[in-house]
């Protein structure tokens, strides 16, 4: 039976259609479902992850080296990164606290568009970006 919700087609194209130009208006590069932008010393990292059954999805951000990181003795480029790698991450919508909150984003019955925008809207609050730059950035000497 298919849940009351939008479907999984339906928030892949809000995405694409709001969410993915608004993250390349604010600079970031790559493709759904990881991207990355460089923002002064740093890349700030930016995943979207799918609950199983498609019906909701988590944002989660971090920070990495611009030069990319070692990991378990391999190089990883800043274009294969990926918040899973990373001690600190952020999840968007949450409160503004390290590895704290656990916002998913719902599919509510065509509610796609509408998601989409409440997305937009929680990464243009500028005190994100703010807590971001206080996060640990992974691959960096110090």
């Amino acid at each position: 039976a298919r849940l009351m919700g939008a479907t999984r087609e339906e928030m892949d194209a809000a995405l694409k259609e709001i969410v993915l130009p608004h993250l390349r208006s604010l600079g970031f590069k790559g493709s759904l479902p990881h991207l990355h932008r460089l923002r002064g010393a740093a890349a700030d990292l930016l995943t979207f992850q799918f609950r199983s059954d498609g019906g909701a999805f988590v944002i989660e951000l971090g920070r990495v080296a611009a030069g990319g990181f070692n990991f378990h003795g391999r190089h990883i480029p800043l274009k294969q990164s990926k918040t899973s790698y990373l001690a600190e991450r952020h999840r968007l919508g949450s409160e503004l606290r390290v590895n704290y909150g656990d916002h998913w984003f719902e599919l509510r019955s065509g509610a796609a568009l509408a998601v989409a925008h409440q997305v937009c809207a929680e990464l243009d609050r500028p005190e994100l970006w703010d807590f971001i730059d206080t996060m640990a950035v992974l691959g960096e000497a110090g």
